[in-house]
């Protein structure tokens, strides 16, 4: 047993290892769907970075600021260290369920985060990344967004099985359930932007100035 820490770190690895090229196409999308236009991101539980660095990659302009548990921050550094990144990646480490967020973001990427947990915590995490956000900045919520019968799509649906066994109140969402949770923190003009029966399904909304 390595311990919570290594343990974490693994975890960490493997989810980069998995993600690089799943992470390429769900870029794609984004950019498809004129979703890739920001100054700075704030990648919350960004873990070793493998989407802040595709996004990068394609806005040379553009900075980032990965927040995300100690472990992972550390692999985000050996990862970006010593690359044409290192100087537009801001690495902070924190807890999401603990703490505050970075100020001073236009556009928040949530990736695969929601299904952790139940809709209080949701929004709880959606009024944190509102608090956090430029007036005008975009949330792009990514996960699987099951139909309102909750069988479709099927890996949502086998996925969510799963979230029930191995959490304690994990769940895959409709886009209504993400919607009305965006809609509580505040956030408008909520948008299924990415449709996808995968993971890669994205939802976006706006912070508009009250």
């Amino acid at each position: 047993i390595l311990g919570p820490e290594e343990d974490y770190r693994s975890f960490v690895l493997a989810m980069n290892s998995v993600g690089i090229t799943f992470a390429v196409n769900v870029v794609d999308s984004l950019e498809k769907a004129g979703c890739l236009n920001f100054k700075h991101l704030l990648d919350v539980g960004g873990a070793s970075g493998t989407y802040t660095r595709e996004m990068l990659g394609r806005l040379p302009h553009a900075k980032a600021t990965i927040f995300d548990l100690p472990p992972a921050v550390e692999e985000a550094r050996k990862r970006f260290g010593g690359t044409e990144f290192e100087s537009r990646v801001r690495l902070v480490a924190g807890d999401f369920y603990l703490d505050e967020l970075p100020m001073g973001c236009d556009f928040a990427w949530v990736s695969a985060i929601i299904h952790q947990f139940g809709r209080p915590q949701s929004q709880s995490l959606y009024k944190k990344i509102y608090r956090a956000i430029d007036d005008g900045g975009v949330i792009a919520v990514r996960d699987f967004v099951m139909q309102p019968n909750r069988t479709e799509p099927l890996d949502g649906a086998m996925f969510a099985i799963n979230m029930l066994t191995a959490t304690q109140t994990g769940m895959c969402y409709t886009f209504e359930e993400i919607k009305e949770d965006l809609e509580i923190a505040g956030f408008t003009e909520v948008s299924y932007a990415v449709p996808a029966d995968s993971m890669g399904a994205v939802v976006t909304a706006v912070k508009r100035a009250k």
